[in-house]
């Protein structure tokens, strides 16, 4: 019996992983938008499935007892969405078939990419057809095959190397976890919303659905997104109008510009994040946008064309990007007594007992290895060379891992990285270094290293902390039987759904930044850097080494005077666009925290609590409901 209940949830899970891809995919090949279900940390569509999950969950309660999803059951069903929801746009799908085909389909006799690019490029990376390419981006007729046979290589390769990423990403989080949600008890406030949804279901008479502000917050956020929802549909702009504003503080003379714009998800996430990592963030915004300003208006500058992903000018894209290696590297520090008995583990395995949800060290030691050695050849025979295949791995890791521990941080849902791997390691190192055939190669390489703002090791980690509950008793096994099943079925959705899709209505029709602009942006980058080859960047180096000690001074600042209010963690992602654009409703979850905490102690805190817990699973249901009907409703 409990193995039947075990094998009716993995089905539930992987059909939901299934229509979450599918949703994800349908969005950017028939809408040019952000669908919202897909795209972001805020896992819009994760929610919004499981919010449908309790709902039914508690129906059932009532009527049948013993018809209801167990809490161990839909925590392991959230494990499984949460690396669903990466696959289909920003953490893979978005990036793939724009890129291996968009170097052939956007090739002109003026960008000569023919010339210098393709013969760089391996066969087996990429269908070298032009007309199977061109039906690709502009569709056939519905009576035409779909050429699977000259994408069977492609699919499989780039298939086999995220599943490779995914077992790396796990191995990382699995051995990590315990030191950062027990030890160090970082907030996790993506997952505080599901937590609750599983003690829902565990106690249904101690519900956060009970309180009534809770339901406040929720119909507010909820009604914002749904009747946004409504006009676009029915056009009935003429009878309501609603929504908030959006304005902008700017100094002109500086060419400085701050966005005040509100969203009440992410107000209601940061009302749960630690009050001086609040105040990084948005206080570090204002600074280091100034400091980018007076560096501009004072000329200092380097002579580099535009750079893919960087957050802010080249310099304070530097400049972020060496914090973030400081945290990373002092995070290690911080964990070096733990990781040193996680080897022990590893090493002579003493059977002892795990806790609940984590899988065994050695396990996750050598699925990483494996990971590892199919990345790294994955990257050598793309044309990288070996050792430089390793550093582009290692550091692609490192900022992962860094951006993915800024996460559980600060919740914030757009977060993202300040820079893509390829123009680091171009502007330190020189272009001399690399060669064509290795620039095209990190071409290549920003299939899944481009925009780092989903990916797996972020979700990964919420997944650990849900289920880590001792009372789900959820073994490491099945855990990582369900993470696994998803990550195949979700791969083979999205690839699937992609290339069908593509051909059907043709991809050019869908999300412009996709099919248009991220093909001509990074493949653009790519031929430019071979035209234009340039020395180490020093001045680059320099601001990496400005980043890393600031960070070191804040830390130090953090860790031993009291009541420091700063939190390096703000420098790392000040003038990502992410925050640029969040960067207000932070400031203004920070003032509310503060006031509550100042006059009301933590049992106003406690009590305000819902209302904000209320606004994230409304927005959630609000986006997630309005995203499906978009994705459905195409005419």
């Amino acid at each position: 019996m409990h193995h039947l209940r075990t094998l009716f949830v993995l089905i539930l899970a992987l059909g939901l992983c299934a229509f979450l891809n599918f949703v994800g995919v349908r969005s950017y090949v028939l809408l040019n938008a952000y669908s919202g279900f897909a795209d972001h940390f805020n896992t819009v569509g994760v929610i919004f499935i499981l919010f449908w999950l309790v709902v039914v969950g508690l129906l059932l309660h009532l009527v049948r007892p013993f018809l209801r999803l167990s809490p161990a059951s839909f925590a392991l069903v959230y494990a499984a969405l949460m690396v669903a929801t990466v696959i289909p746009t920003m953490g893979f799908g978005g990036y793939f078939l724009p890129l291996i085909a968009g170097v052939f389909y956007y090739s002109t006799p003026e960008n000569n990419w023919q010339e210098l690019l393709w013969d760089h490029i391996p066969d087996w990376a990429a269908p070298r057809d032009p007309q199977l390419i061109r039906n690709l981006f502009e569709g056939v007729a519905a009576d035409q095959p779909i050429p699977w046979d000259a994408w069977a290589g492609p699919l499989l390769f780039w298939g086999l190397f995220m599943f490779a990423f995914f077992l790396v990403s796990l191995s990382f989080i699995s051995l990590i976890h315990h030191q950062w949600s027990q030890r160090e008890r970082l907030v996790y406030p993506l997952a505080v919303v599901p937590t609750l949804m599983v003690d829902s279901l565990d106690n249904p008479a101690t519900s956060l659905f009970r309180s009534w502000l809770f339901w406040v917050g929720f119909f507010l956020a909820w009604v914002l997104p749904t009747i946004n929802m409504l006009d676009r549909v029915f056009d009935f702009q003429a009878i309501v109008s609603f929504g908030i504003p959006s304005t902008r503080i700017e100094i002109r003379q500086l060419g400085l510009s701050y966005g005040l714009n509100t969203d009440l998800l992410v107000v209601g996430l940061s009302y749960l994040v630690n009050l001086n990592v609040l105040f990084s963030v948005w206080f570090f915004h204002l600074l280091v946008a100034l400091e980018e300003s007076l560096l501009g208006y004072l000329g200092i500058s380097v002579p580099l064309p535009a750079q893919p992903h960087a957050g802010g000018s080249v310099l304070m894209a530097h400049q972020q990007i060496g914090a973030l290696l400081f945290l990373i590297i002092s995070s290690l520090w911080l964990a070096r007594d733990f990781l040193r008995q996680q080897w022990r583990l590893i090493v002579t395995p003493q059977g002892e007992e795990l806790p609940p949800g984590q899988v065994p060290p050695r396990w996750a030691a050598l699925i990483g290895l494996v990971g590892l050695t199919y990345m790294t050849g994955f990257l050598w025979a793309t044309g990288l060379p070996l050792g430089w295949s390793i550093l582009f791995l290692l550091l692609a890791l490192l900022i992962f891992f860094g951006t993915a521990r800024l996460l559980v941080q600060t919740g914030i849902g757009r977060l993202r990285a300040a820079y893509s791997i390829p123009p680091i390691l171009t502007n330190v190192f020189g272009t001399s270094l690399f060669g064509d055939r290795a620039l095209v190669a990190m071409g290549m390489g920003f299939v899944w290293a481009a925009d780092i703002q989903l990916f797996l090791m972020g979700t990964l980690a919420h997944a650990f902390k849900v289920c880590e509950d001792a009372k789900l008793k959820i073994s490491g096994r099945k855990l990582l039987l369900f993470l696994i099943s998803a990550v195949i079925v979700s791969l083979l959705t999205t690839m699937l759904c992609y290339v069908w899709l593509g051909y059907r209505q043709g991809l050019i029709h869908g999300y412009l930044c996709d099919y248009v602009n991220s093909p001509n942006y990074h493949w653009g980058w790519v031929a430019n850097t071979i035209n234009n080859p340039h020395p180490p960047q020093y001045l680059t180096t320099t601001f990496l080494a400005i980043g890393a000690g600031l960070a070191a001074l804040l830390s130090f600042a953090n860790h031993h005077l009291a009541g420091w209010p700063l939190h390096p963690v703000g420098l790392a992602i000040a003038l990502t666009n992410t925050v640029r654009i969040d960067w207000f409703g932070i400031f203004l979850a920070w003032v509310i925290k503060s006031i509550a905490i100042r006059y009301g102690g933590v049992s106003l805190y406690r009590t305000l609590r819902p209302f904000f817990l209320g606004l994230i699973l409304g927005s959630c249901v609000g986006v997630g409901g309005a995203s499906l009907l978009y994705a459905f409703y195409y005419i």
